[in-house]
């Protein structure tokens, strides 16, 4: 059966969660290689996570490509958890174009709850998981959702898999900036599943394509997506939806990678886990500040600088604009940066009781955040930095 009809007070926001080249499957083989053989080649834990240096750097790789139960060309392995995360989440329009709304958040959110996703009229699960990206051109767009044919030439809606109209304040928006979300479509009234992001303005799409949605969260991933694309449009590498659903903040974790743990004792020997990174807005006084606590918070959040500077938009409104469009999960202030921001912030109700903002020094900065926010409190698998 299909969830609920999603509305604009349930699905305000949504996620997609990418797989860039296999690497939740090239990592998962590496953590599987390492609890069959640590004892073997002698490394110093069973799980990938908790390996050292040299042992990431170099010595799994070798030891994977010499074994002769484990080597194998075709299966190659990664060590360390991507760069990126997977996750973008995006906030839906739905005053602007409440079809578009109700057809993506209806295809993000079927299958989520455990349950098997609807059928189609295509035969094919009505849902975005599993299905791919199949065209990246890079200062232009990415596009998928064609999980009937994988390719752009297919596609199916949620209304009884018809095609839906093109609507009009959606078609009145602008595709001004990166990071919108449109539907693609084959011509005029012809929506179906098909979505894209933008990588830049792209004033040709306006008028012929409805715009219903932007990214808040998961630059990093875009990036990534771009850095895969061609003049063509064909991706350099696979890109895959592995999950995605309807984005509550405090509920959802907004950003963070899949990684399958090897469980013998679980299906399929495997216990899937989502691991966070924690979205961190840094308020400091320069981009030298700012790498300091990219060395310091960068191997388990995602950072969005906020560097004070008089010229552009006051540091309090940049603030009070990523929380309230939930881009965010805390606020680190720089000491020297403490009074940019005057405390309590004139933000969104669900920031009530929770400790959002701190100060602390970038080597202090972990602490404050393991120990003195909101963070503290959620039961999301945090990597191995913050556990």
């Amino acid at each position: 059966m299909p969830v609920e009809k999603p509305t604009a007070e349930t699905a305000t926001f949504c996620f997609l969660d990418f797989d860039l080249d296999n690497y939740r499957s090239k990592l998962a083989r590496a953590a599987a290689f390492v609890a069959a053989t640590d004892t073997r080649y002698g490394f110093s834990s069973s799980h990938l996570f908790r390996l050292g240096g040299a042992e990431v750097s170099h010595r799994v790789q070798e030891s994977y490509e010499m074994d002769h139960e484990w080597a194998d060309s075709t299966k190659p392995i990664v060590t360390r958890p991507p760069i990126v995360g997977n996750r973008i989440v995006v906030k839906l329009l739905w005053d602007q174009a409440p079809l578009a709304c109700e057809n993506f958040a209806t295809l993000c959110a079927n299958g989520s709850d455990g349950k098997p996703a609807p059928t189609g009229q295509s035969g094919k699960p009505l849902t975005y998981r599993n299905s791919s990206v199949h065209r990246v051109v890079p200062k232009f767009i990415v596009q998928g959702g064609d999980f009937v044919f994988g390719n752009g030439s297919g596609g199916e809606s949620v209304f009884n898999g018809k095609k839906f109209k093109d609507e009009r304040l959606g078609l009145l928006a602008k595709h001004n900036k990166r990071g919108i979300l449109s539907m693609g479509n084959s011509g005029k009234n012809s929506n179906s599943s098909q979505f894209f992001f933008t990588f830049a303005a792209c004033p040709q799409c306006d008028g012929k394509h409805v715009v219903f949605g932007h990214i808040v969260s998961g630059w990093d991933v875009l990036n990534a997506m771009e850095a895969m694309g061609s003049s063509s449009g064909d991706p350099t590498a696979s890109i895959t939806i592995i999950d995605c659903g309807v984005w509550k903040p405090g509920e959802v974790p907004g950003a963070g990678f899949w990684y399958d743990h090897p469980d013998p004792d679980s299906y399929a020997g495997i216990s899937p886990t989502f691991v966070v990174r924690p979205r961190v807005a840094v308020v400091a006084p320069s981009s030298a500040v700012v790498q300091k606590f990219e060395a310091a918070l960068d191997a388990c959040a995602v950072l969005t600088p906020v560097v004070v500077d008089s010229a552009s938009e006051s540091t309090q409104s940049r603030v009070i604009s990523l929380l309230n469009d939930f881009a965010v999960d805390v606020v680190v202030v720089a000491p020297t940066c403490r009074q940019e921001l005057a405390l309590p912030l004139d933000v969104d109700t669900f920031w009530e009781g929770r400790t959002v903002v701190v100060q602390a020094k970038p080597v202090d900065a972990l602490r404050e955040l393991r120990q003195q926010t909101w963070l503290k409190d959620q039961e999301w698998q945090l990597d191995g930095i913050w556990t």
